[in-house]
């Protein structure tokens, strides 16, 4: 697998939110949401498809039918970025995905070509 792809869509680099976690195309993606744009993960996932007109529909308010065949959600969870303190913490799960895939993430991201890749990644 080539390198973690991290996006956030958080409007100032500190905050709190969701994100998930999920492969497409043979890369790993985390998408970071602030709670006031997105309340559910899959919700973020449908902002990430719509931006790169991936075929995807609601089926109703909650479930979201994706019709990208390489695309293989991990799990979700819950962020704290911190940009002062250079801290990003990941806890939590998703009701719908489950729990994100922690073995070897916080290596990942701070490898990663992103602000963030030199921060304390804290798992819990």
């Amino acid at each position: 697998m080539t390198k973690t792809i991290i996006l956030s869509y958080l409007a100032s680099g500190n905050g709190e939110g969701k994100f998930i976690q999920f492969t497409l195309g043979g890369r790993e993606y985390l998408v970071f949401a602030p709670r006031e744009l997105h309340r559910f993960h899959n919700q973020i996932l449908a902002h990430f498809l719509a931006e790169r007109r991936l075929p995807h529909r609601w089926n109703n308010e909650h479930l979201l039918e994706i019709e990208a065949p390489d695309l293989t959600v991990i799990g979700g969870g819950k962020f704290r970025v911190n940009t002062e303190m250079k801290t990003l913490k990941l806890w939590d799960d998703s009701q719908i995905y489950g729990r994100f895939d922690e073995r070897g993430l916080a290596q990942r991201i701070g490898t990663a070509d992103h602000p963030w890749s030199g921060y304390l990644i804290q798992i819990v």
